[in-house]
């Protein structure tokens, strides 16, 4: 099992989705779930993770425009 950190911040016309602890995992689209489902294809490629893997998200706390989240993979 691992655990990443990961945030989502609303911008003016969509929501970046990112892994602050893998430089260059981000991504950005107009919702966020959309936005985690694009992070989660960079983050896969990143990781060489195996297609299929099990995840799932934490939420953990938000401050204004951003969401924090804990990213637990399963393997």
């Amino acid at each position: 099992m691992r655990q990443f950190q990961v945030t989502v911040v609303k911008g003016i016309d969509g929501y970046e989705a990112s892994v602050p602890s893998i430089k260059e995992c981000a991504a950005w689209a107009e919702t966020e779930q959309e936005a985690l489902e694009r992070m989660m294809e960079r983050l896969a490629f990143f990781l060489s993770l195996p297609p299929g893997f099990k995840h799932e998200f934490d939420r953990s706390r938000s401050e204004r425009n951003t969401v924090f989240y804990t990213l637990i993979i399963r393997s």
